[in-house]
């Protein structure tokens, strides 16, 4: 009985293992975009100026670390990160989507970022929930 016991309890462990809430998060629908007509930033037209404030907004980075920590303590590139955000996200902000977050916005969101040097010059950042697993 003891036995059953155990795996009792390895198997609801299992059930609720970080590796399981990739299936279960989900992400907000991309909200509707604004076009700032009169006040569009220095050389961008209204539409580019509304996209390159969401892609900076909390809501956006909000869903910035939601990708990361979706992914269950996985050390994950900008580029992968980006690759993950819901496609209406990516395709509303156009060339200002990314999948990047840093310093106190990512802690302020459980997230770490870290600073990855090339040999031979270059760099990149990774991402990783605080707490996953490495």
């Amino acid at each position: 009985m003891e036995g059953r016991s155990v795996n009792l309890n390895q198997l609801q462990a299992s059930l609720f293992d970080a590796r399981n809430l990739a299936a279960t998060v989900q992400f907000p629908e991309a909200p509707v975009l604004v076009p700032h007509s009169d006040w569009p930033f220095p050389g961008l037209t209204p539409e580019e100026s509304a996209q390159a404030s969401l892609a900076i907004s909390s809501q956006y980075l909000d869903l910035v670390a939601a990708v990361i920590q979706s992914q269950a303590g996985a050390k994950l590139t900008g580029t992968q990160v980006l690759a993950l955000i819901p496609s209406d996200w990516r395709k509303l902000l156009g060339r200002f989507a990314h999948g990047s977050i840093g310093g106190a916005a990512g802690e302020q969101r459980g997230i770490k970022s870290e600073y990855v040097s090339h040999d031979g010059g270059g760099f990149h950042f990774t991402y990783q929930a605080i707490g996953g697993a490495a």
